[in-house]
């Protein structure tokens, strides 16, 4: 049986990467200044999608600022490209080498506990409406080129390039992303950033349906069918010889594999690949969603 590891090797100090991910910490502040790129998470308690979704933010908000043991002034009802959303909170994530570790300051788990619990009553008897509340980063970073944003994107298909995630020294991982997209736009490609909890992704080209087929195999050591993608696009092929890696706030990851004697069998650099655009792959999942809870009285949480 072979075991995989990565290793990870920096881009050289010439690199075209360097102001975005290179050899000095990109995106830090000067001393003495704050860093617009600096995250702010909070508790997501719901996000609504209906077209009451305003009212009932509201509603639930009104109801949260009401829960003994939680501060009023830290429920916000804002809305972003997922819908609106009922927050709680402020926190702060901590970072190690390798990026974003599972504690916040100060710490979440009592709130995130107290909200999951919460139940109100609806037309047909109790409901949790929280209960799948979870850590998220508040959506207040502003983008100076949200005509870049991958989720406004129309297409099926785009090539992952890069990701950019934030570390106990490196906390701009969405500022380099859009100067990279920049970087590479000026030299003519179509080049998109996307923005999600932990990583900010770089993607090149919008592609159709039909750019990419999938092709299963057994696999008879694992008895079971496996499931990988194929480029048939031309456009897409050629931008994958222009950006045959993916690169990893700059440096380039290395895939290792070592049989069971920890040998190194094989190395090689972690490769582009192709992605479902944001509006396809909700399109795609917008009849698998939960029934939104509708509350009914005053909308007082029980405890």
């Amino acid at each position: 049986m072979r075991n995989h590891a990565r290793l990870m090797v920096a881009a050289s100090c010439s690199s075209a990467l360097l102001f975005v991910a290179g050899c000095v910490t990109p995106g830090k502040p000067a001393a003495g200044s704050s860093n617009p790129d600096e995250e702010v998470w909070a508790i997501r308690c719901l996000t609504l999608h209906a077209a009451d979704r305003f009212d009932r933010a509201n509603a639930y908000a009104d109801a949260l600022k009401r829960v003994p043991g939680l501060r009023p002034e830290l429920v916000q009802v804002v809305t972003d490209e997922d819908g609106t959303a009922v927050f709680y909170g402020r926190y702060q994530r901590e970072y190690g080498p390798d990026g974003a570790t599972e504690r916040f300051k100060p710490d979440q788990l009592t709130d995130l506990k107290t909200i999951r619990e919460l139940s109100v009553r609806t037309g047909t008897g109790d409901a949790w409406p929280f209960y799948l509340a979870e850590m998220d980063v508040l959506p207040t970073y502003r983008s100076p080129h949200p005509e870049w944003n991958l989720a406004q994107a129309e297409g099926y298909w785009s090539l992952h390039v890069a990701v950019f995630y934030n570390t106990a020294q490196f906390r701009s991982r969405r500022s380099a992303a859009e100067e990279y997209c920049a970087m590479l736009r000026e030299k003519g490609e179509e080049a998109y950033f996307h923005h999600g909890t932990v990583n900010s992704s770089v993607y090149v080209g919008l592609y159709p349906e039909g750019a990419v087929t999938e092709v299963r195999r057994e696999d008879p050591l694992a008895g079971r069918m496996t499931t990988t993608l194929k480029v048939a696009d031309p456009r897409m092929s050629a931008a994958q010889e222009r950006f045959p890696t993916s690169l990893q706030n700059g440096h380039t990851i290395y895939e290792v594999t070592r049989n069971r004697d920890g040998q190194v069998t094989q190395r090689s650099p972690a490769p582009s690949f192709p992605v479902v655009v944001p509006k396809a792959n909700r399109a795609q999942n917008a009849g698998a969603k939960q029934p939104e809870p509708r509350p009914s009285g005053a909308g007082a949480f029980r405890q």
